[in-house]
């Protein structure tokens, strides 16, 4: 557990493997990426970019007794009754660790497009945006923080 800088994940890249897309990682060397667990090792630090492939399945949800899903830990999978508490968290918490401008993209369940965008209009984002995966189902949302302005005394 903890901060520590690693190689990108990032969901918009295509194929598994560094080797496959380390061409389209040279662009992010002078970046620094990190891995945390819902921002616990974070202080003080704000991002311009925050990216999450959470646990975002409901705890009935039958889709956990098919095909590979069966074999996957419950603890990478599940969250919570409806699925949501994962994204809840970190949209709500994102807002303190992204700069005014940053962009929060998350990859979500086939039916959570709608709530997510939602969360994220509540939690003060704008140009907020859906994409659907290969199968045209939405699949990762996202959108562009602007904070209130500053009141001044």
């Amino acid at each position: 557990p903890g901060l520590y800088p690693m190689l990108p994940r990032l969901m918009m890249l295509q194929g598994n493997s560094y080797m496959q897309n380390k061409g389209r990682l040279a662009q992010w060397k002078q970046r620094q990426v990190y891995q945390d667990d819902w921002f616990q090792a974070l202080t003080k630090r704000k991002f311009d970019l925050i990216i999450s492939n959470p646990p975002y399945i409901a705890l009935n949800d039958p889709h956990l007794n098919q095909q590979d899903l069966r074999f996957e830990p419950k603890l990478a999978l599940v969250a919570g009754q409806d699925g949501m508490v994962c994204i809840q968290t970190i949209i709500s918490s994102a807002t303190s660790y992204i700069n005014a401008g940053g962009w929060l993209l998350l990859e979500h369940g086939y039916n959570q497009a709608k709530i997510t965008r939602q969360l994220l209009k509540e939690a003060g984002f704008i140009s907020i945006f859906s994409r659907s995966d290969l199968a045209g189902i939405p699949r990762v949302s996202g959108g562009r923080y602007d904070p209130p302005p500053v009141k001044s005394c």
